[in-house]
């Protein structure tokens, strides 16, 4: 009776363990596919946000080499881009903000897109300069006819009495011309300032500017005076050019003398030391 009893506990606690054994290999597939369902899902989030994350490096990595149409163009791509990835993102938003390594990727995608932003801009940049700079190198050689025609004239209308008004008028006239002469120059010089490659071209047109400058000045000087007062400002200017040349040549002398003098002492200190050297030593 006992040994039947035993042998039924026996039986009992046999089917209960291969239940159990049964039971937990199920269990155990099921946590796995389930693991290896999740993985996947990161995969394809990973991979996309890394298609259009690369889609912004390689476009980066060409505008150095983009003509100004083709800027243009590189504009229309990156908001392509960033259409699509901003649709995407929502839509998975939520799985995004819960793994560290794909905030990671959210956030060097916004780098490099502000990157891509600040190439295109300083890219174009250039090319606007480089058309500027260039306009100002046309334009200075065409207005120094322009000033020489406009002194003739207005020299000639300071010789009457009566064309006064006239030579006003080409004051007014040239007044305005040497505005715009004066903005090319001032953009110019930022330009050259701002980039290397524009220096050694910037130096023609200062010495244009310069010497249009020098004519302006000399137009709005101007004014009708009688013949003997004419006469008078030229030898007053000439006696002053004399006095000029006449203070280089006292100071030219003044330095030869003083060369001179430093020579001679030079000189006699040599001669004292040789004299020194030739006393009989003991």
């Amino acid at each position: 009776m006992n040994r039947v009893r035993h042998t039924k506990k026996g039986w009992f606690g046999l089917v209960l363990w291969l239940g159990m054994l049964g039971w937990s290999p199920g269990v155990f597939g099921q946590n796995e596919q389930e693991y290896y369902i999740d993985g996947m899902a990161f995969l394809e989030i990973e991979n996309r946000m890394l298609y259009f994350y690369d889609q912004l490096n390689e476009l980066v990595a060409r505008i150095p080499q983009y003509t100004p149409e083709e800027l243009d163009k590189a504009d229309q791509q990156l908001l392509a881009i960033d259409t699509k990835w901003n649709v995407y993102y929502q839509s998975r938003q939520s799985e995004i903000a819960e793994d560290d390594s794909l905030l990671q990727i959210v956030a060097n995608y916004q780098l490099t897109k502000q990157s891509l932003l600040d190439s295109i801009a300083g890219k174009r940049h250039f090319y606007e300069a480089q058309t500027a700079f260039t306009q100002a190198e046309a334009f200075f050689p065409t207005q120094d006819t322009l000033y020489k025609q406009l002194y003739e004239r207005a020299f000639k209308y300071s010789l009457v009495k009566a064309m006064g008004e006239q030579l006003e008028q080409i004051k007014t006239q040239e007044q305005a011309l040497f505005a715009e002469v004066q903005r090319q120059y001032d953009h110019a010089k930022d330009l050259a300032q701002e980039f290397a490659c524009f220096q050694a071209r910037f130096q023609p047109i200062e010495k244009e500017y310069l010497e249009l400058k020098n004519t302006s000045e000399k137009i709005q000087a101007l004014e009708f005076k009688p013949w003997l007062q004419r006469v008078k400002d030229y030898l007053y200017s000439f006696a002053a050019v004399a006095m000029i040349l006449m203070f280089i040549n006292m100071l030219q002398a003044k330095l030869k003398t003083l060369k001179q003098a430093r020579e001679n002492a030079k000189k006699l200190r040599q001669m004292l030391q040789d004299d020194q050297n030739d006393y009989p030593t003991i």
